[in-house]
């Protein structure tokens, strides 16, 4: 069944004190969608995350006392982790806001900005109704002080109606029996017929989502709207002097280099091409680790030295996309082997020497001799994994490639991370001209 979700939630017992704020924005076309929070006869939590929820209006007294748990546990069954939305705490005292802010936080899931609005006398008419005109205009004037929300709003908007467009374009005229074969042809024409039967349900909607996802990406450029940028925006965020001077974010560079899937949701037996895996064979790890390789050693020797690097072998499946997904890769996967640092050791001030000019330069770059490393290698720097690994390089040498059994795969190497299909498509062609290349021989 297609779902139809809200964009703003209400949590609160009494309805009557949100009632006509929620009238105001349904009046404009926003779904809204109220929760009873009373304790003994209010709605249950949510069983699912929603997907589209930018708003939530949050009380924070069902009962005589307060309860941070019961709190917490509405924004918990609502937002999914690191999601974009704002929290407007209305209740009848708000002097347990930062209890909220650090309860979220510890959820990962803090809002991008909280209003913390008491429920008093400042805030109602004459007839003990609400101001909720003023609310209401409160909240758009401090998000308008944030203009680039808008072009991210617009990018979200397009993204949303490429969406419609497809499911539309699958839909068109056609009987729901033959929207099903329409959907069978792209599972097989995109995994292959050994997907035929009635098995790999988690498969076959894999290879179906990621059909739609090359449409969407393709599609979305066309789709977007032709909202004129706002004077704020061209003042501020597209006038652009310089590149920007800031802390590196590893989060934001590992979204281009990773799909967003987490280490828990990439299934034990999962072989697909891009997966990076800790390499926990004892017998594999002596053959196939670059660590210990006589022109790598040395090289690395500092990171190897330093107390709060944690380095560990790693690899990436190698196999074609298009073989994976015909299930023609035969007995063995192919692996490139690599390093995984986590923390590595980068240049202090105290590293470089006094006759080294443009020290700010070097300043926190990695401690390896970059330049004298071996032209089959492909290092991956400021990295993010997890909350316990942001800072992490990855290293990887095209001369140790190798293939193991399926079933050792599984057994022996622990799944970390995907690479995207654009940086996986980079390290095959770059692997497939280093082991293509002619070597010079010079005969004296």
């Amino acid at each position: 069944m297609i779902a139809f979700e809200p964009n703003i939630v209400f949590i609160d017992d009494k309805k009557d004190q949100v009632e006509g704020i929620i009238k105001l924005y349904q009046n404009d076309g926003i779904g809204v969608k109220f929760f009873n929070a009373d304790i003994v006869e209010g709605d249950h939590l949510p069983t699912n995350h929603y997907s589209n929820v930018n708003l939530i209006y949050l009380d924070l007294y069902y009962k005589d006392e307060f309860d941070i748990e019961l709190c917490l546990g509405w924004i918990d069954s609502i937002i999914s982790k690191n999601s974009f939305y704002v929290l407007v705490i209305w209740s009848k005292d708000t002097h347990h806001s930062e209890e909220i802010i650090t309860g979220l936080e510890s959820l990962n899931k803090k809002p991008f900005v909280t209003f913390s609005e008491t429920k008093n006398d400042d805030y109602k008419n004459h007839d003990t109704t609400f101001k909720w005109d003023e609310l209401r205009l409160k909240i758009d004037t401090e998000l308008k002080k944030i203009p680039e929300l808008e072009e991210l709003a617009i990018w979200k908007k397009s993204v949303l109606f490429s969406s419609n467009i497809i499911i539309g374009h699958l839909t068109k005229n056609i009987q729901p029996d033959d929207l099903k074969k329409k959907l069978q042809k792209i599972i097989l024409g995109h995994g292959g017929t050994y997907l035929l039967g009635n098995s790999n349900e988690k498969e076959k909607r894999k290879v179906l989502f990621d059909a739609i996802d090359n449409i969407l990406s393709s599609n979305s450029k066309s789709t977007r709207p032709s909202e004129e940028i706002s004077q704020s925006n061209k003042d501020s965020l597209y006038t652009i002097d310089g590149f920007p001077s800031t802390d590196i974010d590893s989060k934001l560079n590992s979204w281009f280099h990773f799909n967003l899937i987490e280490k828990e949701n990439i299934g034990t037996n999962e072989i697909t091409p891009g997966i990076i895996s800790l390499n926990k064979h004892p017998f594999l790890k002596r053959l196939y680790s670059i660590l210990d390789d006589p022109k790598l050693n040395s090289k690395f020797q500092s990171q190897i030295d330093s107390t709060d690097s944690i380095i560990e072998d790693i690899s990436v499946i190698l196999i074609r996309p298009c073989d994976y997904a015909q299930g023609k890769f035969g007995k063995n996967i192919k692996l490139l082997s690599g390093i995984k640092i986590t923390n590595p050791k980068r240049l202090k001030t105290e590293d470089l020497t006094k006759n080294q000019k443009n020290k700010d330069k070097y300043i926190g770059r990695l401690d390896i001799a970059l330049n004298e490393l071996p032209d089959s290698i492909k290092l991956f720097d400021h990295l993010y994994f997890n909350e316990d690994e942001k800072d992490v390089t990855l290293i990887f040498d095209y001369r140790y490639v190798f293939s193991v059994p399926e079933k050792i795969f599984v057994e022996k190497f622990e799944s970390l991370k995907i690479f995207n299909k654009e940086l996986l498509s980079e390290i095959q062609v770059e692997y497939s001209s280093y082991s293509s290349r002619l070597g010079i021989t010079q005969i004296i």
